[in-house]
């Protein structure tokens, strides 16, 4: 006979299992908030590039579009506290006057 009570709900997740879905979700969010940072800086190397300025366009335009994608997604999977705090490195701080 099997005891009910050991039987696990397949449909009910556990707590510490959303919690481990989350921190994957927010770490793969850093991730693709990384990936649009170092396709930005790609895109100051395309003009150095052997192509046309056809292709050299067609690549800024896909590597721009790309950005975007990844920023946005990675922003909605990291959540907004992860977002403010990257974007707060970036902004200026105010001065403030010493006498």
């Amino acid at each position: 006979m099997t005891n009910s009570d050991s039987h696990q709900d397949s449909t009910g997740d556990h707590p510490l299992r959303e919690r481990d879905k989350s921190r994957v979700a927010a770490r793969i969010g850093i991730g693709l908030i990384l990936l649009s940072g170092v396709l930005w800086f790609s895109l100051f190397a395309i003009p150095f590039l052997p192509m046309t300025v056809g292709q050299k366009a067609a690549l800024a335009g896909a590597f721009f579009v790309g950005v975007q994608i990844a920023w946005w997604s990675g922003a909605a999977l990291a959540g907004p506290q992860t977002v403010s705090r990257l974007t707060s490195w970036f902004r200026k701080r105010k001065k403030t006057d010493e006498c």
